[in-house]
């Protein structure tokens, strides 16, 4: 297994990093640490196994690893100013596990269950033998067609559609955050909550977002750019120019001052590709909300790929943020959800009465 925010070489771990992992052997709410998997900027995994039916998981520690290091054991904040930070992060990882663990699409990550301890805290969940999609892609001799792209996206774009049905933004989707298991499934990893919520007490934006993969929205923190479907359309648009071209987009910041985003389709890594698809991947990088399709099914149309029936919705809605409706400068289009859809014939049938009576009102007077 890999985990979405892990990008180091393994021959270079350095003596402070080892220190900080928690060793073979050590017992956690049930569960044995058997060894590293990796590590990124806000968490640590590991190998584990479940004492209680010796079932092979992966266990996630919270450790931002900018706001806190391990003191005698407990994780504790760097400066005491950043103790606030460290909670609010603790509440922002806590609620990204229990919303996954209410999920049941095959390509979003299975969480178990989730606890504190320690200072900090833990999430366990399926162990999945697989690699990122940034290094599948990197090791690939020639860019793949149109068809292995479909494959890697389609299913993480029916994911991205399940979050968004229960108003759920994901934030953070980017090559690095998509895992492709050896039967080739690929899954979504992390919700991006806790940087979310780091992200804007520490103001360390360039170490929350994924230069590349974030919309110039995510940049903003005083409110003035509602962030919302939009965003993760954004997102997935990156991924896919990036498993097109095995380069990532130019960053919305500077593209601000001047657009030098290549055209895909003037890019030869997208010789063969649908014209439809190189446009729908540029309309999703449009460094304005307004200018991007707002849902995943405007952005499977945009790219000409049929839309799939989307995975049933598993167990109830979850709690998290709202899906804001509206971005700073224009109106979104929001997906109509399936008990709307029922209402709006009749909807439309009031509302057709009501204006022949207006005009049968109005005739009468004249």
């Amino acid at each position: 297994m890999t985990d979405a925010t892990i990008d180091r070489d393994d021959e270079a771990v350095s003596a402070e990093f080892l220190s900080e992992v928690l060793a073979p052997g050590t017992h956690v709410q049930g569960y044995r640490i058997d060894g590293l998997i990796g590590r990124g900027g806000f968490g640590i995994v590991y190998r584990a196994t479940r004492l209680a039916d010796s079932a092979a998981v992966a266990v996630k520690e919270f450790f931002p690893a900018a706001v806190a290091g391990r003191v005698r054991g407990k994780l504790a904040p760097r400066k005491p100013e950043l103790q606030a930070a460290l909670a609010k992060g603790i509440d922002g990882f806590l609620r990204e596990a229990s919303l996954l663990a209410e999920l049941a699409h095959p390509s979003l990550v299975r969480v178990h269950e989730s606890w504190t301890g320690s200072g900090t805290a833990y999430l366990a969940m399926e162990y999945y033998d697989g690699t990122t999609l940034r290094r599948v892609r990197e090791a690939l001799a020639r860019p793949p067609d149109e068809a292995q792209v479909r494959r890697w996206l389609e299913p993480v774009m029916g994911a991205v559609h399940e979050l968004h049905s229960r108003r759920i933004i994901h934030r953070d989707i980017s090559p690095d955050n998509i895992l492709i298991c050896r039967d080739g499934r690929p899954v979504l990893l992390d919700l991006g909550a806790a940087r979310q919520v780091l992200g804007g007490m520490t103001q360390a934006l360039t170490t929350v977002l994924k230069p590349g993969f974030a919309p110039i929205e995510q940049y903003v923190d005083d409110g003035s750019m509602s962030q919302g479907r939009w965003t993760d359309v954004y997102g997935l648009a990156g991924t896919l120019f990036f498993a097109v071209t095995g380069e990532a987009p130019v960053t919305a910041t500077s593209r601000l001052v001047r657009d030098g985003q290549p055209d895909l389709t003037r890019l030869p890594e997208a010789r063969g590709f649908s014209p439809s698809f190189c446009a729908g991947v540029m309309r999703g990088l449009a460094i304005r909300a307004i200018e991007r399709p707002k849902t995943v099914t405007e952005l499977r149309s945009a790219l000409g790929w049929t839309a799939a029936s989307e995975t049933t919705r598993a167990g109830s809605g979850g709690h998290a943020q709202a899906v804001p409706q509206a971005t700073r400068g224009g109106t979104s289009r929001t997906e109509v959800s399936p008990s709307e859809r029922t209402r709006l014939p009749w909807i439309v049938a009031a509302a057709g009465g009501v204006l022949a009576a207006l005009l049968a009102i109005v005739w009468l007077a004249r």
